[in-house]
């Protein structure tokens, strides 16, 4: 479809040529073939050259070098490169045209490739032909000949001929003009060119009318005028009748001169008659493609609203879902600070606990020792009276100190390690008062001096209670700690 699009474009038959190049472009692209989807954009850009849009020729050409850069196809990129050059040519950017076709020649020349070479030559040598620096364009049309003979390019080395014979002719160079001239006409008859035949009689018509050999320049217009006839080139006999009207007139023959100008009339109004065609046919083909690009940039913008919106929603949901993140950790944070409060809340009670058992034992030493002068001035009382009423006095006092000590502790106890006697309870029913209480006390990892200290028992007692107090709770092995043992509870 490329080659199609290709051959319809050389033809001038834009419609197909156009055609061709779309189908190609949306099957590269659909199949991912990056190389045949810079050629279809090539073609397109070509296309878009003769409809006189550079605009649009332009943004294929750039799209087509883009990919071929990243393809690094010196070929591709040394052909749009010279595409770009005749865009900016045919709008008289002459500049920019030769930039670009240096550019061109450039990667031509790194790549040896001697086609390439003499294409871009040829269009360098145009641009300074078209600035009327005949002496450069001669200088690149030479090249341009030289390398198309050495590659055997015979139609291209005849026209390079033909445009030296041209520029000479400018110089006034007549020698050298008429030497290129019949270089050229000896190429185009031994390939039988009828066409480059009727084109170089004209500019050899053109040489003679100059050189001022009318006779010669009668002889070679009537020949394109006739080979004009022969292949239909319109422009030909138009500009071979243009050429023998003048040399009749000069001659003052006016009967035919106005015969050949009649005749340049019609194929004027012929071929402004096929360039109006031509225009429409443009114009329609424009009209065409423009209403697909439209249709195409209606279905984005479709697309791009449904993107758009599913873009919206997904910031949407991330919008919600970091709401949340951030709820969850603020919850998480109020949630630390409350377990660092009750944490800091029980580390104070244990410092409480710990200061209060201390008192508590401090309170005991004090009240035994006063229980123990209570007995020591019994002993030395005389009255019976006395010594039984001291003894009473201590033995209640005693009594008191036991209970309001035990009291306070298991009061400060419980606030501490709220379920610890629930745990115990749970798991050993049989437990008594006391034994519960000495294992409030071992929770704590208080020694049997401590408790001793704390409840007046005596420590052979204490030892006693702690031997029971494993066997209840089925510790037999030796090795285990009855501290660690219910720390863990």
């Amino acid at each position: 479809m490329n080659r199609l699009a290709h051959i319809y474009w050389s033809i001038t038959d834009f419609k197909k040529a156009m055609r061709y190049a779309e189908n190609a472009k949306e099957l590269a692209d659909k199949l991912n073939m990056p190389k045949a989807l810079a050629a279809s954009y090539r073609t397109t850009g070509l296309i878009y050259i003769e409809l006189s849009n550079y605009e649009k020729s332009s943004e294929y050409f750039f799209k087509a070098l883009r990919l071929f850069e990243q393809l690094n196809d010196k070929e591709g990129m040394s052909q749009v490169l010279s595409d770009i050059g005749s865009v900016n040519f045919n709008q008289y950017n002459y500049d920019k045209a030769l930039q670009y076709y240096f550019q061109s020649r450039e990667i031509a020349e790194e790549m040896n490739d001697r086609n390439g070479i003499a294409r871009v030559l040829n269009n360098i040598a145009a641009v300074y032909e078209a600035i009327k620096d005949y002496e450069k364009a001669a200088k690149y049309f030479l090249q341009a000949s030289e390398i198309n003979r050495e590659l055997g390019n015979r139609l291209w080395e005849g026209i390079n001929y033909m445009n030296l014979g041209t520029i000479r002719l400018n110089l006034k160079d007549y020698d050298m003009s008429l030497s290129y001239f019949e270089k050229a006409l000896s190429i185009f008859t031994e390939l039988q060119s009828k066409i480059m035949q009727a084109r170089c009689h004209l500019n050899l018509a053109n040489f003679y009318m100059e050189t001022g050999d009318s006779g010669q320049s009668l002889k070679y217009a009537t020949l394109a005028l006739n080979e004009g006839r022969e292949q239909g080139l319109k422009q030909i006999v138009h500009d071979a009748a243009d050429m023998m009207q003048r040399i009749y007139l000069k001659k003052g023959d006016i009967e035919n001169a106005y015969k050949y100008v009649i005749l340049q009339y019609e194929m004027k109004d012929s071929l402004l008659l096929m360039e109006n065609k031509t225009e429409l046919t443009k114009l329609e083909l424009q009209y065409e493609f423009n209403k697909r690009e439209q249709a195409k940039q209606i279905e984005q913008q479709h697309k791009d609203r449904i993107i758009l919106m599913i873009i919206i929603s997904l910031l949407v949901v991330l919008i919600v879902i970091i709401l949340i993140l951030a709820r969850l950790r603020v919850k998480a944070k109020n949630a630390l600070i409350t377990q660092q409060r009750l944490q800091h809340e029980l580390e104070f009670k244990k410092k409480e606990l710990t200061t209060n058992v201390m008192s508590l034992m401090k309170k005991n030493e004090v009240l035994s020792a006063i229980s123990d002068k209570l007995i020591s001035i019994k002993n030395q009382a005389v009255k019976e009276e006395t010594k039984t009423m001291i003894s009473k006095i201590s033995k209640e006092l005693r009594n008191t100190i036991d209970e309001e000590i035990l009291e306070e502790f298991e009061l400060r106890f419980k606030e501490v390690h709220t379920d610890f006697y629930d745990k115990l309870l749970a798991k050993f029913p049989r437990l008594s008062p006391n034994e519960l209480r000495l294992s409030a006390f071992l929770r704590l990892n208080m020694s049997t001096k401590e408790i001793a200290e704390l409840t007046g028992q005596q420590p052979s007692s204490l030892e006693t209670a702690r031997y029971r107090l494993r066997k209840k709770l089925g510790i037999t092995n030796s090795n285990i700690s009855l501290v660690a043992f219910l720390q863990q509870i």
